[in-house]
């Protein structure tokens, strides 16, 4: 009954009030309508009366209804000029961002299959030797690499089933356990940040970027991100070791199995070149010019074309947060189409002062890290990053330094809320494992998120 009165009554009562402020003239009604758009999808995404996805069509349907206005109904029609066509706001649906996240899915999807992902994990892992501390860092920066390119839900999946045979091994009251299941989701959420296809956050911010002239390569996002998730894993690391101490001093045998069918075989080797190929493609951008969207469409014909991949792998792919991703585009061009990015500018206009840059920017990113520690960190992405251009064009009219700093801290800040099981889906499959409380994680969490939010506001002030 709760879902059905939020259903109904929420959008009515909020459209109802937006109207009639513009009716009065104190709001232009595109921009009561799209302010309206922005209250319901932010109340729908963060209470979920309806699935994320679900949400993200709402956005779509309204935005065409009331702003490409099919029905030629004469409240609606702009002023000046026409009304967007349709096809503006289906667009943010087949979006290079979004297809260059697809491409990651495959590539995930084809490296799980064929067991490419616990190749490299037993490859790199056993690299850091036997000791606990050593160990723990192996667990943690693989888990970090691995989750820069695929799902970071399947890395910590994936790595916590690795853990299995050390729990067996390990003291049951041993606090280097709880070290080991908190390093894995927290590095995990870490190493998202690093490339474009780590985290729905980094995408959104990226598309956003793109719609305002900025376009940001693979190459150039690994440079600023992966440093940062870099010194992240390691205060994490160290952070885990002052917090969990270890017994005496423990000696860990780490050994695993081979992927089925072993490296030699054909569908192995195969995934591992294409999986090779399309990185260096995504890295070389700038030498040979194919976006990195077109770049990420070769994993989608190269993997069902020999075999690897069926129509039921592609069937099974995580269409859902595509579609949540696209949500958060089609806010940023509903903000664009109905003027809402100009009246909310002018609206600003008194913090126009240099010194509110740094103050506004520490302020966006602190709350995307605290949205994403209660909801969806592409839900808390989807909602603020929007805002980043009238915001960075009232502060600092083109600096576009300055707005790419905003999108890179609101995306950033959004993937390093990691203090509670509900922030992240990491979270949340370490804490069903068992072995620590919930103390545990916000002990450790909350440093880290903040740790990470002063690193991101830093790289303003290296950036400018």
């Amino acid at each position: 009954m709760k879902k059905i009165s939020l259903l109904i009554l929420f959008p009515a009562v909020t459209f109802a009030f937006l109207f009639q402020m513009a009716f009065v003239g104190s709001i232009p009604i595109h921009v009561a309508i799209m302010i309206a758009i922005f209250l319901i999808a932010a109340v729908f995404w963060v209470s979920e009366p309806i699935p994320g996805y679900a949400t993200s069509v709402l956005i779509l349907f309204a935005e065409i209804f009331f702003l490409s206005n099919p029905l030629q109904l004469s409240l609606f029609e702009f002023k000046t000029g026409k009304n967007p066509p349709p096809n503006v706001f289906l667009s943010s649906i087949a979006d290079s961002s979004i297809i260059l996240f697809l491409g990651g899915f495959v590539l995930a999807k084809a490296s799980v299959k064929t067991g490419l992902d616990r190749f490299l994990a037993n490859r790199i892992i056993r690299r850091f030797g036997t000791k606990s501390s050593r160990v723990l860092l192996g667990f943690m920066f693989t888990t970090g690499f691995i989750s820069m390119w695929m799902s970071n839900t399947a890395t910590t999946s994936m790595m916590i089933a690795l853990c299995f045979p050390l729990f067996r091994v390990l003291p049951e009251k041993e606090p280097f356990r709880k070290a080991l299941l908190l390093g894995i989701p927290f590095a995990a959420n870490i190493g998202g940040v690093g490339t474009p296809i780590g985290s729905p956050p980094n995408i959104i911010a990226m598309s956003l970027l793109k719609q305002q002239g900025i376009s940001v390569s693979f190459g150039s996002w690994m440079m600023f991100a992966v440093p940062l998730a870099l010194v992240l894993i390691l205060f994490a690391w160290l952070l885990l070791l002052k917090l969990f101490p270890e017994n005496g001093s423990l000696e860990i045998s780490v050994e695993f199995d081979e992927p089925e069918g072993g490296t030699n075989s054909f569908r192995f080797r195969t995934t591992a070149l294409i999986f090779l190929g399309t990185v260096a493609l995504w890295f070389s951008e700038n030498l040979h010019g194919i976006p990195a969207g077109v770049v990420a469409l070769l994993p989608l014909i190269l993997f069902p074309s020999f075999g690897i991949l069926d129509e039921k792998d592609v069937n099974s792919l995580e269409w859902s947060v595509l579609i949540l991703i696209a949500g958060g585009i089609a806010i940023g061009v509903g903000l664009q189409q109905s003027g809402m990015g100009v009246w909310f500018s002018e609206i600003l206009k008194p913090i126009t002062k240099l010194e509110y840059a740094v103050g506004v920017l520490f302020f966006l990113c602190g709350v995307a890290l605290l949205l994403s520690t209660f909801m969806s960190n592409t839900a808390a992405t989807n909602l603020l990053v929007p805002f980043a251009f009238p915001l960075s064009a009232s502060i600092l009219p083109g600096s576009s330094v300055y707005l790419l700093e905003i999108c890179l801290g609101i995306a950033l800040s959004a993937s390093l809320a990691m203090s509670l099981p509900v922030s992240t889906p990491p979270n949340a499959i370490a804490y069903a494992v068992g072995g620590f409380e919930i103390k545990d994680m916000i002990k450790a969490g909350l440093p880290i998120g903040l740790f990470g939010l002063s690193l991101t506001v830093l790289g303003y002030f290296i950036f400018l």
